[in-house]
């Protein structure tokens, strides 16, 4: 199988072309921040699995036009979920009902799933059952911390981590696609992380909250206790899908600090936001977090 529109990724690439469409077995994890592109890989995964070529997609075929556009009969994605919500039992219960119908023309039923790793204890069992007795149907999940998800869940699964765009890849598809100065450009790629999606958002002015406030959380730890407990103090102004992009992108750039002065506080900090990124499936607030990040900086000043 091929994933004809996904930038770079080679390695995620020559692993899948070395698979026919039986070889993925029930479920699939695209693992990877957002903006990365697991969207664009889910949709050729998906297209390959329905293509009755061999080397699908070929993305001419009705089945793969009808991919596309969004109305193959056995092509099923879940809604995206709210800002600040998971995937709701209800939509796991209804999909679970659909996987066991036949397919209407293609050999399964392809099921993608965004914000897998927003599925709550509950909807995540409800979905190990069907893992667990697969029918004709392969799941591609999709989520941006694989941590936050059940081991029952991820070892049923062919897990794939995307990486970020090399620095001339990202420049070249953002010169391609934004009428913008060169140093506009540059300076988007740089703050994206490699992300596409990321440097999309940073170009249109619409950079998320969590990724801005995560850039006044790491530039207040180079002032004192006060400048952190502002920055802190702002973030409970974050959903809890914010406050996940908080520490994700906090995590990158500390991780950039780390490397550039050497300063083991920044490595203390990225541990630290990694376990309560991981907490945020078990339903914490993020006033109660945001308070506890603030007293654990204070601490390290």
């Amino acid at each position: 199988m091929k994933l004809p529109h996904l930038l770079g990724n080679e390695r995620l690439k020559a692993a899948l072309a070395a698979l026919p469409p039986s070889g993925v077995g029930s479920a699939v994890l695209l693992d990877g921040p957002a903006g990365i592109g697991k969207r664009t890989a889910a949709a050729d995964l998906a297209a390959g699995l329905l293509c009755p070529e061999q080397d699908g997609p070929c993305g001419v075929c009705p089945s793969c036009r009808r991919a596309s556009a969004g109305s193959h009969p056995d092509l099923i994605w879940l809604k995206e979920p709210e800002p600040g919500k998971g995937v709701r039992l209800e939509q796991v219960r209804t999909l679970r009902a659909q996987s066991f119908l036949r397919p209407s023309e293609a050999p399964f039923k392809v099921f993608v799933i965004p914000g897998a790793d927003r599925l709550n204890p509950p909807s995540q069992n409800a979905l190990l059952k069907v893992l667990e007795e697969p029918a004709s149907s392969v799941f591609v999940l999709l989520c941006e911390n694989r941590e936050a998800m059940l081991q029952t869940v991820r070892s049923r699964c062919k897990t794939f981590r995307l990486a970020p765009l090399p620095p001339a890849v990202l420049l070249d598809e953002l010169s391609r696609r934004c009428d913008a100065p060169a140093d506009r450009l540059r300076a988007a790629a740089d703050r994206s992380g490699g992300l596409l999606g990321r440097a999309l958002d940073i170009l249109s002015g619409q950079e998320p909250p969590g990724q801005a406030a995560a850039r006044a959380f790491v530039q207040s730890l180079e002032g004192d206790a006060l400048e952190i407990f502002v920055a802190c103090q702002g973030l409970t102004r974050l959903s809890r899908e914010e406050y996940a992009d908080f520490c994700d992108e906090s995590c990158r750039l500390l991780t950039l600090s780390a490397g550039r002065t050497g300063n083991r506080r920044y490595v203390d900090i990225f541990e630290y936001l990694e376990k309560q990124r991981a907490m945020l499936i078990q339903n914490p607030s993020v006033t109660a977090l945001s308070g506890a990040l603030a007293a654990f900086c204070g601490r390290t000043v």
